[in-house]
Parts: C-alpha cells; sequence; structure tokens
C-alpha cells in the first residue's frame, strides 16, 4: 500500500528538466535567434511548463485522494482489529456450536437406533392386547385353582371319613377276636376239667376233640354249651374279620397314596 501512494504522489522532474533546458538555450541564444525562432522556443517552453504543471496538479489531486483513502484504510484497519479481538469469542461459539451439533447427531443416530429397534418390536395395543389375554388366563388359573382346591378339601374330608371309619372298623375287628379268643380260651378250661374228673374214656375222646379243633377253620374249637360268641360260623367270621382287616389297612394305605397324589 506504501508503494502505491509513493508511486501516486510521486512527480516525474523529467518535464521539469527539460523546460529548464529549454529556457536556458533560449536565453543563450536571444540575441542570435530571430523572433520566430524565439517564439518558438518560447511556446515550448511553456508547453513544458504546462505539462509540469498538470503533473503537479494531478499529484496534489492523488494526494487528496490518497488522505481519504488513508482515512478509509484506518477505518477498515481498525474494524479488522476489532474483528481480530471478536475471533476468540467466534471462534468459542462456533466451538459451541459444533459441539451442539455433534451432540444432535449423536442423539438422531440414538434415536434413529431406538426406533428402529422400537419398529421391530410389537405395538402398544398389541402388547396391551397379549396383556390382558394373561391377565384372563391368570384370572382363569386363579378359578381352577380355586375350584381344585375344593375338590382337595372334599376329598381330604373323604379321606378323613374313610379313615375314621377304618380305624373304627379295626377297632371293631380286634374288639371282636379279642372276645371270641376269651369264649375260646374259656371253653378250653372247661373241657380241661372235664376231662379230669372223668374216666378212661374221656382221656381217649381228647385227642379227637384236638383233631376237630384242628380242622376248624383258623384253629378255632367247636361250639361249647354256654358260650354266647361260640356259634358254628365264628371261624369264618374269625376269618372275614382278619380280610376286612387287611383290606381295611390296604384302603387306608392305598387312600394315603390318593391323598398325596391330590396334594401334589
Amino acid at each position: 500500500m506504501k508503494t502505491v501512494l509513493r508511486s501516486r504522489l510521486l512527480v516525474e522532474d523529467r518535464a521539469l528538466r527539460r523546460c529548464l533546458r529549454q529556457l536556458s538555450a533560449m536565453c543563450a541564444r536571444q540575441t542570435r535567434m530571430t523572433g520566430e525562432e524565439l517564439q518558438q522556443a518560447r511556446q515550448r517552453v511553456q508547453e513544458e511548463v504546462a505539462w509540469f504543471r498538470h503533473s503537479v496538479r494531478v499529484a496534489t489531486q492523488s494526494q487528496r485522494r490518497c488522505v481519504a483513502e488513508t482515512e478509509r484504510f484506518r477505518q477498515q484497519q481498525q474494524a479488522l482489529r476489532a474483528q481480530l479481538d471478536e475471533v476468540p469469542a467466534q471462534i468459542e461459539r462456533l466451538r459451541g456450536s459444533l459441539e451442539e451439533s455433534r451432540s444432535r447427531k449423536r442423539h438422531k443416530i440414538a434415536y434413529d437406533e431406538i426406533a428402529a429397534e422400537a419398529n421391530r418390536r410389537p405395538t402398544r395395543a398389541r402388547l396391551a392386547a397379549e396383556i390382558a389375554e394373561i391377565n384372563a388366563e391368570i384370572e382363569q388359573l386363579r378359578q381352577e385353582e380355586a375350584a381344585h382346591e375344593e375338590v382337595v378339601g372334599s376329598l381330604r374330608a373323604q379321606y378323613l371319613a374313610v379313615a375314621a371309619e377304618l380305624a373304627r372298623l379295626a377297632d371293631m375287628s380286634k374288639s371282636a377276636l379279642n372276645a371270641q379268643d376269651l369264649g375260646i380260651y374259656l371253653g378250653g378250661d372247661g373241657d380241661g376239667d372235664g376231662d379230669g374228673d372223668g374216666d378212661g374214656d374221656g382221656h381217649a375222646e381228647k385227642p379227637d376233640s384236638d383233631e376237630k379243633q384242628q380242622a376248624l377253620p383258623g384253629g378255632a374249637s367247636p361250639a361249647q354249651p354256654g358260650d354266647p360268641l361260640a356259634t358254628p360260623g365264628d371261624g369264618a367270621l374269625e376269618a372275614g374279620e382278619d380280610g376286612e382287616d387287611g383290606e381295611g389297612e390296604e384302603g387306608e394305605c392305598a387312600g394315603e397314596d390318593e391323598e398325596g397324589e391330590l396334594l401334589s
């Protein structure tokens, strides 16, 4: 810029030197020159002076323009300095904008990924329908469980009643067997006393009575007079009661197994 201004303000002195040379030559030859030659020399000197004046006028105008340009350049320089002072703040703002843009880009990428995953998932209405269906199935299972509990309670009560009845029957069977054994024992004592008081025939018939006693079912002795329980079907009754007792125990075991299966 300084070079441009210097070139604009620089005035060529060649025209002034030519003018001085011509003026010196004209002054030196003035006495030997004719009027016409003198007039021509004077005209050339005036032309050189006019040209130099024009050059000075141009240089003056250039100076004025340069002053205005210098002021404008000074203002531009101040504006540039102000802009340079604002550059760090602009850099910080741009850095913040860059971080915000990057954050938005990351959020958009994450949102797109979530949206793609959500599109692969079932819709809200479908999930609500599935949840309602599952709740209905749960309610149905609860009702079935309640009904099952009622059935299990009823079967448990029946099992307890059957077990109590079987226990009662077992007790009755044991009581009957004990009474029958007591009657047999008492009948055996009477026969022994009669045999001891009798003669030799009674001793001879004792083995026959033992054989009859062994021949009876269940090892029962023949009916004795005065024995209320010694009836002809006592042996069969005892065998039947034993069978009922066994069946009762088997039924009780089977009932326990059935209860275990129901409770499980």
